[in-house]
C-alpha cells in the first residue's frame, strides 16, 4: 500500500481571541491536501461473490501534477459508457518463479459464451511517474509494446512489487489508482488463485485465461465460469478526514470537526492558552498533523502592535501603510508570504492577512484616529509615519504649523504636537 501522506498546504495560524468570543470555524480543506486524489473511488463488482466477496474498491489518482488525471479521465469515460459491463479478467500471469505477477482486464466482454470487445477510445498520453510506482495493489494501464502512448481500455492490477520491471520499460506503465484496503487486496489475490487455461481458441490474447471450471474436465458451460464484472462504477467521497488528536486545555476551548470544518467553541469566562493538534488522514490511511496555539485574552487593548508580538516596530508601521493602501486579503497575504521580514516581527501572533486585517478592522477607527476627529484619513497615516521617524515635539510642531492640511483633519481635537505625541504614548507599547 502507498505510504505517501497528505500535505499541509497552509499551516493553521495561531489565534488570539477575546474572552467569550463567538465560535471560530476553519475550513480544513484550505490547510490540507492529498496530492494524488480528489476522492474518486472506482468499485469493481464481480458476478461471483465467492471470490473474497467480489468487490474491489480502488482509489483513483486524479489530481493534477502528482496524479494521473488524463488516465483517470480516460478510465471514467469507459465506465460512464458502460463499456466494462460484463467485461472479464482475460489474463492472470505469473513470473518465471511462479509468483503472481498481474491480473489484466478491460479489453473483452462475455455474453452467452460469446467473446466481445470493449470498444477502444483514442489512446491516452502516458503519465508514468516514479512517485506512482507499480507496487502491489496498484492498478495501471496496459499498452502496446514499444509505444508508451498506446493505452486505451485495458488495465491490470499488480499482484506484487513489479516496479523494477514495469517502471523501467516502454516509458513506464502508468499507475492511476490503488486498492483501498486489505479486503480489496484479498479479492485480487483470490482472482489470482483461479486456475488458468490456454484459451487461445477463443481469442489469441487468452493464453493465461482464468476460469472457474474443473481442470480435470475443462469445459465451458456458462458465463459465470469467467472472472466477470457485473459493472464498474465511480463515486466521489471526501479525499481526507480530520480529527483533533490533542487539546492541551479543554477547559478553555472545545475543538471538534464537522463536515471538514474545525470548530473552536470558547468556554464562557475563561482565558488562557491551548495547543491544538489536527490530524488529516487520507483514504489510504496515511496521516499528517498540524499544531497551533489559541490564546484567549480578557480584552484586546488597542495599540499599534499590529503583528501582535508585544513590540511596536518598523514592521507594524509598514503594515499600517499597507492597510491604508486598501490591499485586499489575497494581496496582503502575497506580501506577507514573500516579504515576511519586512512585515512580521519575531514571535508574532498575527502572521496572516486574515488576522492582521481582522485586528485593524476591529480597532482601526478608534486606534488610528490620531488627530481625534472621529475619522481615519490620510492625515492620520501621515502622522503615524512621522511618529515612526522619531521626530521630537518641536520638529513635529514645526511640520503641523507649516503643513496643517496634510497632518490635521477637519474638526480635530488633537491639533498640536504635544497632544498628538501624548496620544501615541497611550497606544504604543
Amino acid at each position: 500500500m502507498s505510504n505517501l501522506p497528505p500535505i499541509i498546504t497552509n499551516p493553521i495560524s495561531d489565534l488570539t481571541v477575546v474572552e467569550n468570543a463567538a465560535n471560530t470555524n476553519l475550513d480544513l480543506l484550505t490547510n490540507f491536501d492529498d496530492t494524488l486524489t480528489t476522492g474518486k473511488i472506482a468499485t469493481f463488482e464481480l458476478y461471483n461473490t465467492d471470490l473474497a466477496g467480489g468487490i474491489i474498491n480502488v482509489l483513483l489518482f486524479d489530481q493534477a501534477e502528482a496524479g494521473a488525471p488524463l488516465t483517470v479521465e480516460n478510465f471514467i469515460n469507459y465506465v460512464e459508457d458502460d463499456d466494462y459491463v460484463d467485461s472479464i479478467i482475460h489474463r492472470s500471469a505469473s513470473l518465471p518463479d511462479g509468483s503472481p505477477f498481474v491480473i489484466q482486464g478491460g479489453g473483452f466482454t462475455v455474453n452467452n459464451l460469446t467473446v466481445g470487445f470493449v470498444p477502444d477510445d483514442p489512446p491516452v498520453q502516458n503519465e508514468f511517474s516514479s512517485d506512482r510506482s507499480n507496487l502491489r495493489g496498484t492498478i495501471a494501464m496496459a499498452k502496446l509494446g514499444g509505444d508508451p502512448d498506446s493505452a486505451t481500455s485495458q488495465w491490470f492490477f499488480n499482484l506484487g512489487d513489479n516496479s523494477a520491471n514495469l517502471d523501467n520499460q516502454n516509458g513506464g506503465f502508468t499507475v492511476f489508482g490503488e486498492v483501498l484496503s486489505e479486503d480489496d487486496l484479498a479479492v485480487i489475490d483470490a482472482i489470482a488463485e483461479v486456475p488458468t487455461f490456454n484459451g487461445t481458441p477463443l481469442n489469441p490474447a487468452f493464453s493465461d485465461l482464468p476460469l472457474q471450471i474443473d481442470p480435470a474436465n475443462p469445459v465451458l458451460t456458462n458465463d459465470s465460469e469467467f472472472v466477470r464484472f457485473r459493472e464498474i462504477t465511480v463515486t466521489d467521497v471526501d479525499e481526507l478526514t480530520f480529527s483533533v488528536v490533542n487539546n492541551s486545555n479543554p477547559s478553555l476551548v472545545n475543538a471538534s470537526i464537522d463536515n471538514n470544518q474545525l470548530i473552536l467553541d470558547y468556554l464562557d469566562d475563561q482565558i488562557g492558552v491551548a495547543e491544538i493538534t489536527v490530524r488529516g488522514t487520507n483514504l489510504l490511511g496515511n496521516i499528517v498533523e498540524d499544531t497551533f496555539n489559541i490564546t484567549v485574552v480578557s480584552e484586546v487593548t488597542p495599540n499599534l502592535d499590529i503583528d501582535g508580538n508585544g513590540i511596536v516596530e518598523q514592521q507594524d508601521y509598514n503594515l499600517i501603510d499597507l492597510y491604508a493602501s486598501q490591499l485586499d486579503e489575497s494581496e496582503l497575504d502575497f506580501l506577507v508570504d514573500n516579504f515576511a521580514n519586512d512585515l512580521i516581527g519575531e514571535n508574532a501572533t498575527r502572521t496572516s492577512a486574515d488576522l492582521i486585517l481582522g485586528y485593524l478592522d476591529e480597532v482601526g477607527d478608534d486606534l488610528l484616529d490620531i488627530d481625534g476627529n472621529n475619522e481615519v484619513e490620510l492625515q492620520d497615516y501621515n502622522l503615524i509615519d512621522l511618529y515612526a521617524s522619531q521626530l521630537d515635539s518641536a520638529e513635529l510642531g514645526f511640520l503641523i504649523e507649516n503643513f496643517p492640511n496634510d497632518l490635521i483633519g477637519e474638526n480635530a481635537t488633537r491639533t498640536d504636537a504635544d497632544a498628538i505625541l501624548a496620544y501615541f504614548d497611550t497606544i504604543v507599547i
